[in-house]
C-alpha cells in the first residue's frame, strides 16, 4: 500500500476541514433566515450536510469533487427553497379565487395551514424513521417505494383523485392494471419536465419509443 507523506496528510486534512466549514456556513445561513425554516427541520438539514461532506476511506480527488457538488445542491435548496409539499397540499384541494366566497377565506387559510403542518409532521416522521433504520439508501428507497405504492393503490379507490405532482408520482408506481385519471398523462409529463434535465428527458423518450417498437 502506497504511503503518503505528512505534507499530503495535512493537505488532505485541510481539504476535509474546508468542506466542514462550508457545511457550517450553509447551516448558519439557514439559521439567519427563519422564514425558510418550515421547508426543512434542523435535523434534516444536519443530515443532508453530513451526508454531503462524508468522504470514503482513501478518498480521491473525484470523491472530493463529488462531495463539493452534493454540498452545492444542499446550498441551493437552502438559498432558494421550493415548498413542493405546500403546493401539493393546496393543489389537492383545488381551491381557486373564483370558486370561493371572500368571507370563507380566513377559514380556508386556517384549514390549509393546519393541513400543511400535519403533512410536514408526517414527512418528518418518515424521514426520521429512514434515518434511524438499519437499511442502506437503496433499501430505504425500496421501503419508501412500497409506501408510495400503498398510497397509489388507495388513491385509485377515490371517486375523484386530486391532480397534484405527488398523486401523479404515486399513481406512476402501481400495477398497470389500475385505471389512471384522465389528467394523469399530462400531469406526469409536466412533473418529469420540471424534475429531470431536458437531455435526460430526450434519452428517456428515445428509450420508450424503442421499447414500444420491440
Amino acid at each position: 500500500m502506497e504511503q503518503i507523506s505528512n505534507t499530503e496528510k495535512q493537505a488532505r486534512y485541510r481539504k476535509k476541514e474546508q468542506l466542514k466549514r462550508r457545511g457550517d456556513q450553509i447551516l448558519r445561513k439557514w439559521q439567519l433566515e427563519p422564514w425558510k425554516h418550515h421547508q426543512k427541520s434542523l435535523q434534516e438539514l444536519h443530515h443532508l450536510i453530513e451526508a454531503a461532506i462524508k468522504l470514503p476511506p482513501g478518498w480521491t480527488d473525484e470523491d472530493y469533487l463529488n462531495a463539493e457538488n452534493k454540498l452545492y445542491h444542499v446550498y441551493s435548496e437552502v438559498v432558494s427553497p421550493v415548498n413542493q409539499l405546500a403546493t401539493d397540499v393546496r393543489e389537492s384541494r383545488n381551491i381557486t379565487f373564483e370558486s370561493i366566497n371572500p368571507s370563507d377565506l380566513p377559514k380556508i387559510n386556517a384549514d390549509l395551514a393546519r393541513a400543511e403542518e400535519n403533512t410536514n409532521a408526517l414527512a418528518s416522521h418518515l424521514i426520521s424513521a429512514l434515518n434511524l433504520s438499519a437499511c442502506n439508501e437503496a433499501d430505504q428507497a425500496a421501503a419508501l417505494m412500497e409506501a408510495v405504492r400503498f398510497v397509489g393503490r388507495n388513491l385509485t379507490n377515490n371517486r375523484e383523485v386530486p391532480c397534484t405532482q405527488a398523486t401523479a408520482m404515486c399513481l406512476a408506481t402501481i400495477n398497470p392494471i389500475y385505471t389512471r385519471p384522465s389528467w394523469f398523462t399530462q400531469k406526469i409529463a409536466n412533473t418529469f419536465s420540471r424534475l429531470i434535465h431536458p437531455e435526460l428527458l430526450r434519452e428517456i423518450g428515445k428509450y420508450l419509443i424503442n421499447q414500444n417498437k420491440g
